[in-house]
């Protein structure tokens, strides 16, 4: 299939397709027919819809009498329907069929064989209320010691660290016993299990009667990635504390340091009262153990610690970092949108493709259908008239919080309130629910089954590697040819921030655009102001970012580009500061975003007010965010002072180094409500420091006799602690002055540490499966490439020595160059031009041998 076609009826599946190049490319496979050449794989008589009329068949005559009789379709520009989900799809196939929609697993990883795990999604009648945190230190692990700890869960999936193929219920072979025995009925060992949908724990020690180390999964075929847990204890005892020790986290800091506590659920209470997920825990502390990184042994690894009793003796007890929300779970959930007779009417459901496992990604398609109109003229195609809406989830599986508010927007958007008839009147809404299913499956924190990153491979033209990320792009790319979009957004979990916030792009090229893209996140902020911040949200493009959906899709013309970011704790606004966020209020959330959308969308006069009120409120600065703030700090104690003006503040650093000027010029372009008396150009020379303020025609110079090097730390100091104060502010935490911040205990060789919750992961490289057939073909050829000796004659030999000994004699001091250079070094001027780049100098061989010495 060609990128940008429109007419496709089957995408085919990326694992089989991947694995018949690999197949080929060893000598292995020689191929299987036509059916395999057209599809990448060979599909069951269910999944075969079409095949073309008059294409050239080299298949057998088999295979030619095997789909004859198969309705063909011509090769027109006419768009063929994708593999239409039929009613009742949830109903299980036989085992690994093709067409069974059951959970595909890679086949290294044991499945329990139980029946599917349910859990009821009431919340709780009071609100549940952060802890106050009295202590940043917790238990030495001890865990290594063997005279004081025994293993009594212990399970990781044996693989050859990269994804191989797939199958329903995992492993051929069953599961062997990871937990111990019991020894009696008196016996007090908690019994641990995660071999489930979601499940991850790798590995429980006890180092004491009621107290456990916990290991916890990495990403599949990684060896980072620990922030999701969901496991399930057995053989609890009744009104007896309990501790339990997560050690293996990597991030320094969590939100468990501010007040969140895990969450606890209890099979017997939700079948006795109707209780679900629950926030629970004593003496939490999150902090820094003694244990090395397994990929960086110069760093350290951090627990999570708390203790609880348990109500009821002889229940089942689950612990989980946020509110599951499996696969399994979103395919119920459309199961029942397919089965309502109304529903099924404006929610059509395809299959847009498969995972590297199999698993299927599903694209709703959500709209009120286009009622013919007979004037006597063409009726106009429904996505000429309607706009179009975007929205992603899950593209991290460990983010169930993003389901939840997925959940919440399309129980809202299905219904049959005034505003949700409007939506689906006037909007064509394309959901996928869950981009990343095989992580989510075997229970990934951020990757899926490549060991990757999916929301750092936007860009990416690896079809076969990041398939429903491929195939998502391209999608948009059709419907942009179809229709306007209006707004394209991807909601994710946070897991070091409070509140609900966007990231969104800034529209600094174009003038008439300013701001506008801050439009709809502010109305939001509005309409639900207990729980969405404006202030935490950010609108930089920045180059780390350019893979992530709201980047690329920004890139690609939607102005209105975003990711939803939601707090895996609470909120810290309004009636609701202090309290942990429940299920209900995700899903509130959903309601909130599109009753926004409304708004923003909303041609009626009074609307149009309030969204050029807003705008005048972003104009006049009135709306500002912790990260204009953060930009907008000076390194001097400027006299500020509101006011009602927009303001552009352009800052030039000019550096004069023995009369070589090399210019350096940074634009930090804000529009916020303030009068400053200075925008300053600092002209840095070798003996002094001057400062030169600019106000409108006047000018200011003031000369400091402070050394210059002392002076620049100290102002590096101060801006750094204002940005830790800002960071601190947002994450609901006050302190008393900027002098009594300890830097050295802020530090981390985390650039970006206050965005390590959503898209800010910076691109890994390939796919584990390519990156290990890479270095085997380098490994290769670097055994092939052995140059022969060449063999000297007598005459040779005595020149040689004749060359030697003139060498000894004209010997000059210092490190002889490698090979003589051909070329000139180019001026200053050339390497300060924006034209010499490492694409250019790539192809040119002069330039290339600067570079490379």
């Amino acid at each position: 299939m060609e990128v940008g076609e429109l007419n496709y009826s089957l995408i085919s599946s990326p694992y089989d397709s991947f694995m018949r190049k690999h197949l080929q490319h060893y000598g292995y496979f020689s191929g299987r027919g036509e059916v395999i050449k057209k599809y990448g794989f060979f599909p069951s008589k269910s999944q075969l819809i079409s095949s073309s009329s008059g294409s050239d068949s080299s298949s057998s005559d088999e295979e030619n009498e095997k789909y004859k009789g198969k309705s063909t379709i011509s090769d027109t520009k006419q768009p063929i329907r994708q593999a239409r989900i039929p009613y009742g799809f949830n109903s299980r196939g036989g085992v690994n069929d093709d067409g069974s929609f059951e959970p595909r697993w890679p086949i290294e990883v044991e499945v329990l064989n139980e029946p599917r795990i349910k859990h009821i999604s009431t919340s709780p009648a009071q609100p549940e209320i952060f802890f106050k945190p009295i202590s940043n230190t917790g238990p030495a692990v001890r865990s290594n010691d063997e005279n004081i700890s025994r293993i009594v869960y212990n399970y990781s999936p044996e693989g050859c660290g990269y994804f191989i193929r797939s199958r329903i219920g995992g492993n051929r072979e069953g599961c062997r016993q990871a937990a111990v025995l019991l020894r009696n009925s008196e016996d007090t060992t908690v019994l641990f299990e995660s071999r489930f949908e979601s499940g991850n724990l790798m590995k429980a020690i006890q180092v004491g009667e009621f107290d456990y180390e916990l290991y916890l999964r990495y990403d599949l075929y990684t060896k980072r990635n620990t922030q999701w847990f969901y496991f399930r204890l057995q053989n609890i005892r009744a009104d007896k504390r309990y501790r339990f020790t997560i050690v293996n986290f990597f991030k320094p800091s969590s939100l468990y340091s501010y007040g969140m506590k895990p969450l606890i659920y209890s099979v017997l209470d939700a079948e006795d009262k109707g209780i679900g997920w629950q926030r629970c825990g004593e003496d939490i502390v999150y902090y820094k153990n003694n244990l090395p990184a397994p990929d960086n042994s110069s760093s350290s690894l951090y627990s999570l610690s708390w203790t609880c009793k348990f109500p009821n003796n002889n229940d089942t007890y689950y612990f989980a970092h946020c509110y599951p929300y499996t696969y399994s779970d979103l395919q119920d959930y459309l199961n029942e949108i397919q089965s309502d007779r109304f529903k099924s009417q404006y929610c059509k459901q395809k299959i847009l493709c498969r995972t590297l496992a199999g698993n299927f990604i599903y694209l709703l398609t959500i709209t009120n259908p286009t009622t013919a109109k007979t004037n006597n003229t063409t009726t106009l195609p429904e996505n000429q008239v309607k706009k179009g809406i975007v929205l992603t989830a899950r593209v991290h599986p460990g983010e169930t919080n993003a389901s939840w508010m997925m959940k919440g927007l399309l129980d809202f958007l299905l219904g049959d309130s005034n505003d949700a008839k409007l939506l689906r009147e006037n909007f064509i809404f394309k959901i996928i629910p869950m981009l990343n299913p095989d992580g989510v499956i075997v229970g990934n924190y951020r990757c899926s089954l490549s060991g990757r990153d999916l929301n750092r491979n936007y860009k990416t033209i690896l079809k076969d590697a990041y398939p429903s990320i491929w195939h998502t792009r391209e999608m948009i790319k059709r419907f942009m040819n179809e229709t306007e979009l209006v707004l394209y957004c991807d909601f994710h979990g946070h897991s070091r921030k409070q509140n609900v916030f966007v990231y969104g792009c800034e529209n600094k090229h174009l003038p008439n655009e300013r701001l506008k893209e801050r439009i709809f996140p502010a109305m939001l902020s509005k309409n639900d102001p207990a729980k969405f911040s404006y202030n935490s949200s950010k609108f930089k493009v920045q180059k780390h970012k350019e893979g992530t959906g709201r980047v690329v899709m920004w890139s690609l013309g939607i102005k209105n580009s975003y990711t939803l970011e939601a707090t895996f704790c609470g909120s810290t606004q309004k009636d609701r500061a202090g309290h942990h966020f429940t299920i209900k209020d995700l899903e509130s959330i959903g309601y909130h975003f599109l009753d926004s959308l409304l708004d923003y969308c909303d041609p009626d006069r009074t609307k149009e007010q309030y969204r050029q009120t807003v705008y005048d409120e972003l104009l006049n600065g009135n709306l500002i965010t912790h990260e204009d703030l953060k930009d907008f700090d000076a390194p001097y104690d400027y006299t500020i002072s509101k006011s009602k003006t927009r303001l552009d503040v352009k800052q030039a650093l000019t550096i004069s180094i023995n009369n070589k000027r090399s210019r350096v010029r940074t634009t930090n372009k804000l529009n916020i409500s303030r009068n400053i008396k200075s925008a300053p150009n600092i002209l840095r020379a070798k003996s002094q420091l001057v400062i030169t303020t600019k106000r409108k025609g006047t000018t200011v110079n003031s000369s400091r006799p402070e050394p210059g090097q002392n002076r620049i730390m100290h102002e590096l100091q101060d801006s750094l602690r204002r940005t830790i104060q800002i960071k601190l502010l947002s994450r609901g935490v006050n302190p008393a002055s900027l002098t009594d911040l300890d830097l050295d205990q802020f530090s981390s060789s985390d650039e970006d540490s206050d965005e390590v919750g959503s898209d800010s992961s910076a691109d890994d490289g390939l796919p584990k499966h390519l990156e290990a057939i890479a270095a085997a073909k380098a490994q290769l050829q670097k055994k092939t490439r052995k140059k022969p000796v060449p063999v000297k004659n007598a005459r040779d030999t005595k020149k040689n020595d004749l060359d030697k000994e003139n060498l000894e004699k004209h010997k000059t001091v210092g490190l002889p160059l490698s090979k003589i250079r051909t070329s000139q070094f180019p001026n200053i001027a050339l390497l300060e031009s924006p034209d010499l780049t490492l694409d250019n100098n790539n192809n040119n061989n002069n330039s290339n041998t600067i570079l490379s010495e």
